[in-house]
């Protein structure tokens, strides 16, 4: 009997696509079920029915081909080995780019994980994790530009791979209608997000040019959707999701070629979001009062600093920067998430702190401390398109990335000088369209917008926020890929920089 191959693994290379497409950023393309009081149970000896095989698949964005990936499992008879190869090569800003991950996971006889490996390399990261259960806790070596860095994580419940869910819906039979939820652990940025599974029902799709019966499920992972496709042996044929992104059941020797070289497609502008009307000398505006449609408003930060948003509008008008207050009267929630060093955001390295001690007057006025970071990324720090997961030491290395490796510097540097600093993603207007842009608010008795790589202080209007915190948001802003729409109410320039 064949195992059912659920595509939960193809949402991850939507994630892995999702990134390079948003802001050239990364999310690592295997996440691990970790269990909840909704947790799908696998009898012991459900591994004796998996099968081991190798799968392959043909990854698509707008019918152009841009990459491939394999999936191996291969049952031990005590442990079960599940690997994934993914390579992807496109244009992204005019530069092409070309990537290998490499993942390797080994499950125990009830599933649970012992241990994994996760390896990303292109032009600009070299990027890896190794993971170990040791009881309850899971044991982490991080691996970013060289140097290596060892973290723990209590576990309340024993991590589990996408193939618990595999398993489980085989056992039940892809009924129709059914539904099934649980939580997914991202190891990259050591926090769950939300999966819910549903049958939708049995259908007609074609297949290699033939009418195939099919099985459609749809997923939906922290706001992402995708549907999937299965015949009635279980094999997954199509992947599909809002992006025009699509996986196919290929043989190895049609999935592994490509037309790379005519490529001419730059992928970052079919998610660009065109509004009704163009804006004239952008980097002017003061004001900007737009119509969102397509959006959904639960994880999204549209209020507070320079944006007011009362459904559908967003009013974003920038004021000067006014001096902070005395430092006790900053929120604690502020102070906590925005001074505190994070796992991209390493304010606290010697490294960093190094080239801090070197640009930054500890007594200067928050302001100058400002246009002093801003001043030497301009002078240091190369602009260029980059396929990375970005963070602190790699970008201090390689002294080149785009937005946000100029927002990951720039925040290390600004909380290192005692700035409370969080990074926005969002949208940001250049020429003929708004496009998925990464840049910084310091808190100066507001949340002041500034643009490292625009070189702003504070930041124009069409810089349009839809998530704040540090690197790991980013995936919250995959849903709005494709479904955004803007329409222009008002504009008006009279912007003043510090800068």
């Amino acid at each position: 009997m064949a195992s059912y191959r659920f595509g939960l693994k193809d949402v991850f290379h939507i994630g892995f696509i999702a990134f390079a497409l948003v802001m050239s950023g990364l999310l690592v393309d295997r996440y691990y079920l970790r269990g909840g009081e909704d947790t799908l149970e696998v009898p012991a000896e459900r591994l004796g029915k998996v099968e081991s095989e190798s799968n392959w698949y043909g990854i698509y964005m707008r019918d152009k081909k841009i990459g491939y990936s394999q999936s191996t499992t291969t049952n031990l008879d005590s442990q079960l080995v599940c690997t994934d190869r993914t390579y992807l090569e496109f244009t992204m800003v005019g530069r092409r780019q070309a990537i290998n991950s490499y993942s390797r996971a080994v499950v125990d006889s009830r599933m649970n994980l012992q241990s994994f490996i996760f390896t990303l390399s292109g032009q600009d990261t070299d990027f890896g994790v190794r993971g170990r259960v040791d009881g309850e806790e899971l044991a982490l070596t991080i691996t970013m530009a060289g140097e290596s860095r060892g973290e723990i994580i209590e576990l309340d419940e024993p991590i589990q791979l996408p193939n618990t869910v595999q398993l489980l819906l085989e056992e039940k039979g892809f009924e129709p209608g059914a539904k099934y939820s649980t939580q997914v652990f991202d190891p990259s940025s050591m926090k769950n997000v939300p999966l819910e599974i549903e049958v939708v029902g049995r259908e007609s799709i074609e297949f290699r040019g033939t009418p195939t019966e099919v099985t459609h499920v749809r997923q939906n992972m922290g706001g992402l959707g995708v549907d999937s496709y299965f015949d009635s042996e279980g094999n997954l044929l199509v992947e599909r999701s809002g992006m025009g992104y699509r996986l196919v059941l290929e043989d190895e020797s049609t999935a592994a070629v490509g037309d790379w070289a005519t490529q001419g497609t730059d992928i970052q502008k079919l998610v660009a979001v065109v509004p009704d009307v163009s804006l004239a000398d952008a980097r002017r505006l003061a004001r900007l009062r737009i119509e969102l449609s397509g959006i959904g408003e639960d994880t999204l930060v549209l209020r507070g600093g320079p944006q007011q948003y009362e459904k559908p509008i967003l009013d974003v008008t920038i004021q000067p920067p006014a001096p902070p207050g005395p430092a006790d009267t900053l929120p604690t929630s502020v102070r906590d998430a925005s001074l505190a060093p994070g796992s991209f955001v390493q304010s606290e390295h010697p490294r960093l702190l190094a080239v801090a001690s070197q640009i930054i007057d500890l007594q200067a006025s928050d302001v100058d401390k400002i246009r002093g970071i801003l001043i030497w990324l301009e002078a240091n720090i190369a602009k260029k398109p980059t396929f990375s997961i970005p963070n602190t030491l790699e970008v201090l290395e390689r002294r080149s990335g785009d937005c946000n490796e100029f927002a990951v510097l720039f925040a290390s540097l600004a909380r290192a000088a005692g700035i409370p600093t969080r990074i926005a993603m969002g949208l940001v207007y250049v020429e003929d369209a708004f496009y998925y842009h990464a840049w910084c608010e310091c808190w100066l008795n507001d949340w002041i917008p500034v643009d490292p790589v625009f070189g702003q202080f504070p930041a124009d209007a069409t810089h349009l926020r839809f998530i704040a915190g540090d690197m790991d948001r980013q995936v919250e802003i995959l849903p709005l890929v494709g479904s955004l729409g803007i329409r222009v109410l008002d504009s008006s320039e009279g912007l003043e920089s510090v800068r």
